[in-house]
This record gives structure tokens, C-alpha cells and sequence, in this order.
């Protein structure tokens, strides 16, 4: 049997290393167009179906199977009357069972969007167009796509000119992109009308808007902290090079009373009078620039702020601390401000709801800069003009950068039209993950699994790591005959994701969000909420339907995941208990007695 599996993600890996397990006699190969694989490796398992997973890359080579065969290469068609891939180099690879996990390509704003200004008068047709592509090119330069932490680790550059960034989206990869913007102010953009739409309602994103709001203001607090210790610690090291200016010129004063005559020795006494006045002037003033310490009116500002918490907190838009991109942007926010302490700040956020980015357009430059450098350094904001936004309710939003995060489609242009696509763009695949063409499969977000609106209550799909590595697994028995031995369809009996936003665990059980509840009857819906004050806040939320619970959203360290996890899957009539499931002094585990 000759397998062939496309794709080097998360989807594709898992299928691949199950295949060479399952069938370590048959002939496996791999396809991947880039040098490194991604797996996923588990971290933590939270309960029987619940896992907590992180992504691991290696190199093309590392797999260690003797029956797997890796290509580094891009497939760009398959000739399913032949039953082979044809790949960019020429290459047909012949199947007898080909998975496509292809991945999925991040959505991009119409060129539409972008907006240059018209011809100067006398320009040429050539030279408009010049300007024209020049203009494009400056705009298309700053605004960057993100889709994972490959494509996020190419923003430091990007970010370290930068001091105003627009972030349009509201999916995961938004909400984890905000929590790294430190030091930057951000303008939020979305077209729902709270955060997290694809995560949380509105308690859940109200939960955590106050969550980080709250870390918000801690942060802010310590950035005064940490400025006002600074500025004390120059007024010191000031203070200390004023001591030895005085010592030199008291230096100064003895030698010049033995080797001069008495009046030279007034003279030279006055000079060093004259500079130790000027010494003492300089320690009565903070050293270095207004952008290095703050003044003296500042500092007493900023003391008289740390004393009141309140005052120490302007009013500013929501803002989030750093998450996974942590590691990648401070140090670019750190080499763009040029070490300056004044930039030791978290940076307002703006929301902005209900609305999507209409036209983006160069900003008018100042006169001064003026010198039609547009396409120059466009990467660079200290050289280049600002973009200007202007959205779909006619707010104009200047940025330095443009962040998209709004979405993916899979990336099956390859794949031929006579293959069955599902209305998201996936392959439409039946219980077994099959194509319309039975030798073909899919995994991940290739994938549409349309069967699972019926065959699944609790299940359903979204284009995430952990659905990629099940379906990848999944997969891989279907295509070697064994899924009715393995049990890897347990993983879509409920749907499960742990993950982490904004600083915070969140774990989604079943139907979390309502999904697939729509036709319900209203009085048949219940839904229940808590939030856990203290040091370390929770936020739990319950939907039942008919007194059963039907899906959960935990945020914090609750520990209750198992506990509901069965209650979903058994399906349990809870609804003699109301609101007291969520007292944290009630017994869970008694409602299964």
C-alpha cells in the first residue's frame, strides 16, 4: 500500500507518524513545502477527552520511521484518474490513499482597500503609475498578515519604528496578538460587537475585558514605579559626578595657592566657585533629557499619583499584558524607543465594534518630509508616513502598522474543482474522512466535516491545533482500515480546547457558545454564570438545554473540566439544582450518585 500525505502542519505530521505506526510495512511519504514540520506534544491531560496541547517543530529529517519518505516540495495538482500528485518540480508521486492537509491560507483585505492619491497635474501616464505602484508598495509594506507565530515573529522590525498599530480581527490569533502589543498603542478593530465573538459571549468577554483592565492598571502602577526609581537613580549618579567636579576643583584651588601669587589664587578661586555653583544648579535638576527622566514637575506628579491608585491610571481604552508573543516583540518595542525610560509603558488600547477597515490610504506627510520618498525605508515608520484608516462608519484611525488577523481559507487551489467543497472552502468529507473521491482523505483545515452536524450532538468543527491533531490521527485509521478498532473517534463525541488568552487558562466544552442551539425553543435555554472574586478570578458559565448541560466555558483555574466534561457526555437532568451547580461550596460530584 502506498500512502501519501501533503502537508507539513500539525494535521499532516500526526497522520503521517500514525500511519508509519499502524503500518510499518507499507510505503508512507510526505509531502511539505516547508524545511519544518509542526507536531503538537502534549503538556498537560486535563481530563478523559480534554488536553492541553503545545507545537513542536523539527526538521524534515527527524522523523524516525524506516517506511517514511519525506520530499521537500509543493504539490500543485493530482491526477486522480492516475492516482498520483504532481508536484512543483515535476515530480508525480503515484497513491493508493492520498490525505490532503494542505493547511490554510490567511484571508486578505481587497486590493480595493488600498487607496492611492490621484495624479499630480502634468504627470505623465507612466509616471502616475510609477507613483501609483510606489504608493501601493509603501502601504502593502506595513500592513502584515498574521496567521501563526511564523508570520508573527517577522514583526519586530516592523514593530520597532512603530508606535501606533491598528489590529484588525477578533479570532484567537487577534485576542493573542493583543496581549504581546506592549509598548505600543493599539487600535482594535472588529466587526463584532464584544471580543473573543468565535469564543465568548458577552459575560465571558465582559469577564475578561475586566480581567485586563485590572492588569491594565497594575501595569501601569509599576511602569510609574519603575520610571520614578529610575529617575531617582540618575539624580543620584548626577549627584555623585557633581561631588567630583567640587573635589577636582578644591584640587585645583590648593595647587593654585602654592604656585601663584595670592591674587591669581582669588582669581582661580572664583572660577572654582563658579563652577561649583553651576554643579550645585545641576543637582537641584534631574539629568539627561525629557525623554530620558521626567522633570521635577513630573516627578512630584508622579509621586503624588503612586500615592492615590486611582490617579495613578489615566483613562485609557481596554488593554491586555503580554501573552505568547511575548517573547518576540519587547525587544523590538525596546529598540525602537531607544532605550528611553519614558517608553516603559503597556500603551493604550482603543476598541473599535461593529465595524470593518473601508479604505487605507498614506497619511499626508508633513511639509517638511514632503520629498515624494513614499516607497523609501517603507518599513520603517520614522522615514515613511503613517497609514490612515478609515472604516466602515466613517472614523478616520492613523497607524504606523497594520496587523490582519481575520481569518483563513483552506488552501486547496491545487486540488481539482471536480472534488467536493463544503460551503466554508474545505473538502466536504463523510464520517469516514473521505472525499467525493474515495481514495482521497482530509485532515485539518482542509477538511469539512459536514457529517458532524448530525452524527456528532456535541462536537463541532473549528480550524484549530487540537481538532487538526485529532482528525490527523483520525485520518490515518480511516486510510489503514482500523477505525473501528482504535477508538479515534472518541475525539469527536464532545468538543473540547484548553488553551490560554490574554494571560488566562480558558477551557470550551461542547456547545460553550450556543452553537447549533439556534432553534431551540427560548424557555428550553438556560444559562447559568459565576465569577470567583479574589487574587486569581474565575469565571464559569454554564448552557443547559432541558435541564442538561450542553457546553462550558471556564477561564481561570477553576478545576471543575472533568466534573462537567461527564456531565455533558451523560447527559445528566441537573435542572432540580439551578444556580446552585455553580456554588462553589456544592458537591458536583454528588449529582452522579
Amino acid at each position: 500500500m502506498r500512502y501519501v500525505v501533503v502537508g507539513g502542519g500539525v494535521a499532516g505530521v500526526c497522520c503521517v507518524e500514525e500511519l508509519c505506526r499502524l503500518c510499518p510495512d507499507d510505503s508512507v511519504v510526505l509531502v511539505s513545502a516547508a524545511k519544518v514540520l509542526k507536531g503538537v506534544t502534549v503538556v498537560a491531560r486535563l481530563s478523559r477527552t480534554l488536553e492541553e496541547l503545545a507545537t513542536v517543530e523539527r526538521q524534515l529529517d527527524e522523523l524516525p520511521y524506516p517506511n517514511l519518505t519525506v520530499v521537500h516540495d509543493a504539490a500543485v495538482g493530482i491526477d486522480t484518474g492516475a492516482q498520483a500528485v504532481r508536484l512543483a518540480s515535476g515530480q508525480r508521486l503515484p497513491y493508493d490513499k492520498l490525505c490532503v492537509c494542505a493547511g490554510a491560507r490567511p484571508k486578505q483585505l481587497p486590493p480595493s482597500v488600498f487607496t492611492t492619491s490621484t495624479a499630480a497635474p502634468g504627470q505623465s501616464s507612466s509616471e502616475a503609475e510609477a507613483e501609483r505602484q510606489c504608493q501601493l508598495a509603501a502601504m502593502k509594506a506595513r500592513v502584515l498578515t498574521i496567521r501563526d507565530t511564523d508570520s508573527v515573529s517577522r514583526l519586530g522590525a516592523q514593530l520597532a519604528h512603530a508606535t501606533r498599530v491598528a489590529v484588525v480581527g477578533n479570532g484567537g490569533i487577534a485576542l493573542e496578538l493583543i496581549a504581546g502589543l506592549s509598548g505600543v498603542d493599539v487600535t482594535w478593530v472588529m466587526r463584532h460587537e464584544h471580543i473573543g465573538d468565535a469564543f465568548f459571549d458577552l459575560d465571558a468577554a465582559q469577564f475578561l475585558l475586566e480581567e485586563l483592565q485590572r492588569q491594565r492598571e497594575q501595569g501601569q502602577l509599576q511602569d510609574q514605579q519603575q520610571g520614578h526609581l529610575q529617575g531617582l537613580q540618575r539624580g543620584q549618579q548626577q549627584q555623585g559626578q557633581v561631588q567630583q567636579v567640587q573635589q577636582g576643583v578644591q584640587q585645583q584651588q590648593g595647587q593654585g595657592q602654592q604656585q601663584h601669587q595670592h591674587q591669581q589664587g582669588q582669581q582661580q578661586q572664583g572660577q572654582g566657585q563658579q563652577v561649583q555653583q553651576q554643579g550645585q544648579a545641576a543637582a537641584a535638576e534631574p539629568s539627561g533629557s525629557a525623554a530620558a527622566s521626567p522633570t521635577k514637575e513630573a516627578s512630584q506628579a508622579g509621586r503624588q499619583q503612586l500615592l492615590d491608585g486611582r490617579e495613578a491610571i489615566p483613562v485609557l481604552g481596554h488593554a491586555v499584558g503580554p501573552h505568547w508573543v511575548q517573547q518576540l516583540l519587547p525587544a523590538a518595542v525596546v529598540a525602537g524607543a531607544g532605550g528611553r525610560v519614558s517608553t516603559l509603558h503597556h500603551g493604550r488600547v482603543e476598541l473599535k465594534y461593529g465595524c470593518e477597515v473601508a479604505s487605507i490610504e498614506l497619511a499626508p506627510q508633513p511639509d517638511s518630509q514632503a520629498d515624494g520618498n513614499a516607497g523609501s525605508d517603507a518599513g520603517s515608520s520614522k522615514h515613511s508616513p503613517a497609514l490612515l484608516l478609515t472604516l466602515t462608519g466613517g472614523e478616520q484611525v492613523p497607524a504606523d502598522l497594520v496587523l490582519l488577523a481575520i481569518g483563513v481559507s483552506p488552501a486547496l487551489e491545487w486540488v481539482p474543482a471536480r472534488l467536493q467543497r463544503a460551503p466554508d472552502g474545505g473538502l466536504k468529507l463523510d464520517r469516514l474522512m473521505r472525499s467525493s473521491d474515495p481514495c482521497i482523505f482530509a485532515a485539518g483545515d482542509s477538511a469539512s466535516c459536514c457529517w458532524a452536524a448530525t452524527d456528532s450532538a456535541h462536537w463541532f468543527q473549528m480550524r484549530l491545533w487540537s481538532q487538526a491533531r485529532a482528525m490527523g490521527v483520525y485520518a490515518a485509521h480511516c486510510m489503514s482500515g482500523v477505525q473501528d478498532q482504535r477508538g479515534a473517534d472518541m475525539a469527536f463525541e464532545l468538543f473540547t480546547h484548553a488553551t490560554h488568552f490574554l494571560g488566562h487558562k480558558v477551557v470550551l466544552l461542547g456547545l460553550y457558545n450556543g452553537q447549533r442551539l439556534d432553534g431551540e425553543p427560548h424557555g428550553d435555554l438556560i444559562s447559568y454564570s459565576r465569577v470567583t472574586e479574589g487574587p486569581q478570578r474565575t469565571f464559569v458559565r454554564l448552557l443547559l438545554l432541558r435541564g442538561r448541560v450542553q457546553g462550558v466555558v471556564l477561564i481561570g483555574d477553576t478545576g471543575l473540566e472533568e466534573t462537567f466534561e461527564n456531565l455533558i457526555l451523560d447527559q445528566l437532568d441537573v435542572s432540580q439544582y439551578g444556580p446552585s451547580l455553580l456554588d462553589p461550596d456544592f458537591e458536583l460530584d454528588h449529582v452522579f450518585d
